[in-house]
């Protein structure tokens, strides 16, 4: 396979990047750069750091020659699909899995990776300029479900902090950045948690439901817990996929709370001491302004 990608994508290399270049001053602003095929040593990092199974669909949002996620169907059975705004790569991408017998496990589409359906990816993969990284946060944590593994080569998603980080050398990526400097950037997508939550505890905890008021931002998540006489901060509140968990000092007991966040409810264990029992959480609305 690797030899079959390095006789076109050289061809491909040298004709596409001045297109791309100059067509990235357009109005609309949609060219991520030129197209730079991602060595395959960086390519195995990426597919073994986003832990990739037989059951997963992987997108490749600027997905060049289709390498990534046509190794993702052949070596792991995985589903996969290439967005590409060039119609020589995306046409490279599905010669490519004829080739390599996958064709019908991984399709390709011509298009804007910003405006691209990703609905249904489990896991993401980038390879674009830092400006075009951050202008898609918004997009994947929106429409991305809750636990989609996301990486991304050398950019991180700013302002979003990686939930791990991967660096080395590679060194016949010099050739292509000037530099072997390599680093993976690790994401997992968080429940959506922002808005208000009427918080249900153990009656031998709290005699009657809490409100709870959660911000969430890419880069913070932080809340609180009232009742009719009191604001109480939630202590380490955090969000991982759909696992929720948060501390919460009340009536003279610290409360550990864990759970699972599934759409407009949460619900887990409350733990205190000498109390172990059931917890809910109903999603109220928006945050009032």
């Amino acid at each position: 396979m690797n030899s079959f990608f390095r006789c076109i994508a050289l061809a491909l290399a040298l004709g596409a990047a001045g297109p791309a270049a100059a067509q990235g001053a357009d109005a609309k602003d949609n060219i991520a750069g030129p197209y730079v095929p991602t060595p395959w040593v960086i390519v195995d990092e990426m597919l073994k750091l986003a832990d990739i199974r037989g059951e997963d669909v992987v997108y490749d949002l600027g997905s060049g020659d289709g390498r990534l996620v046509i190794a993702a169907a052949k070596r792991f059975g995985a589903r996969g699909v290439g967005v590409e705004l060039q119609t020589e790569l995306v046409e490279m991408g599905r010669i490519g899995a004829k080739h390599d017998g996958v064709a019908d496990r991984v399709k390709f589409v011509q298009g804007d990776l910003f405006e691209a359906d990703i609905k249904d990816a489990t896991v993401v993969m980038l390879y674009l300029l830092p400006r075009f990284t951050t202008r898609l946060v918004p997009k994947l944590r929106a429409e991305l479900r809750p636990g989609t593994r996301i990486v991304s080569h050398d950019y991180a998603l700013a302002p979003w902090p990686p939930d791990k980080e991967l660096s080395m050398d590679v060194p016949e990526k010099e050739m292509i950045s000037g530099t072997a400097w390599t680093r993976l950037f690790y994401y997992v997508v968080p429940a959506r948690v922002q808005g208000v939550w009427e918080l249900s505890l153990p009656k031998a905890l709290a005699g009657r439901p809490l409100t709870l008021d959660i911000t969430q931002e890419p880069d913070s998540l932080s809340g609180t817990a009232r009742d009719a006489k009191e604001v109480l901060p939630l202590r380490d509140l955090a969000v991982r996929g759909v696992s929720v968990r948060f501390g919460l000092l009340y009536r003279g007991r610290l409360l550990a709370l864990e759970g699972k966040v599934n759409g407009q409810t949460m619900a887990g264990e409350a733990r205190a001491r000498g109390v172990s029992d059931r917890w809910t959480a109903r999603y109220r609305g928006p945050i009032p302004r």
